[in-house]
């Protein structure tokens, strides 16, 4: 439910910042609109992670905790998106120059209903996140958490540049620095996965498969003597669930880069 809200919000939001731009032609209503897109795509990947049509068996819980990694690794990219699309867009808001006071009421007016409902989805996402052990809600609330920083820094410099027009270059500096954390981020996931553990995180079959239809060698060994163990139907982990599993812990980012 939190991830339909979050998708439904930030599709709102998206619309609402890119429409402002074509309006007053305001680039920091183009950053929050593009920062929301890409905050919808990390919504949409955890919306797929915890997702089960009907009623919640054990089958459908290791399905769904097979899908954490990939997830973990999706949001990855997806903030990589991020980063490049906060960074190029403050670009052009400090090549176009400062905004016009009726640009800065609209900006105003958004920032600060972010600020409330970016804020909140960030708590409730890092508090599900840490109640269900997910790295990929994390991540999910790491972009929600830099949306919320974009709209607060965004609202405050705007108050500031009123008073001080001369320093309007301000916030999109600001911005630009949360895109190379944003970057940063998902690069260091990316490393640890790709060359540190050795996740196979480009190969197509790695994101399409779908794995536990085939028994471990352990579950075959105790299939042939006749000591399967009823609470485990698929036997110990394979070797990539395993590694996906070490992989998952080494890049848990409140302990990696937090």
């Amino acid at each position: 439910m939190l991830s339909w809200v979050s998708v439904l919000l930030t599709v709102i939001f998206a619309g609402t910042g890119i429409g402002l731009y074509l309006l007053t032609g305001s680039a920091m209503c183009l950053v929050f609109g593009l920062e929301n897109c890409v905050d919808f795509l990390s919504s949409v990947v955890v919306l797929w992670r915890f997702w089960a049509s009907g009623t919640m068996t054990k089958e459908k819980e290791k399905t769904l905790k097979r899908r954490e990694l990939r997830a973990s690794m999706a949001i990855s990219f997806v903030m990589q998106l991020l980063g490049i699309g906060v960074i190029a867009t403050a670009s052009y808001d400090i090549a176009l120059g400062p905004e016009t006071k009726e640009e800065m009421k609209d900006v105003l007016i958004i920032a600060g209903v972010s600020i409330l409902v970016c804020g909140g989805l960030t708590v409730f996402k890092f508090h599900y996140a840490d109640v269900l052990v997910s790295e990929s809600l994390y991540k999910d609330g790491v972009c929600s958490l830099i949306g919320t920083m974009l709209a607060s820094t965004l609202f405050a410099n705007t108050l500031i540049i009123r008073v001080r027009p001369d320093i309007w270059w301000l916030d999109p500096c600001v911005a630009m620095i949360c895109g190379f954390g944003a970057l940063f981020i998902g690069l260091q996931s990316i490393f640890v996965a790709w060359k540190i553990k050795r996740v196979p995180i480009f190969s197509l079959s790695w994101w399409l498969m779908s794995r536990g239809s085939t028994p471990s060698r352990t579950s075959r060994i105790e299939s042939v003597d006749g000591k399967g163990d009823e609470d485990n139907d698929e036997g110990i982990p394979s070797d990539l669930e395993l590694k996906e599993a070490d992989v998952s812990k080494e890049t848990t980012l409140s302990e990696g880069v937090v």
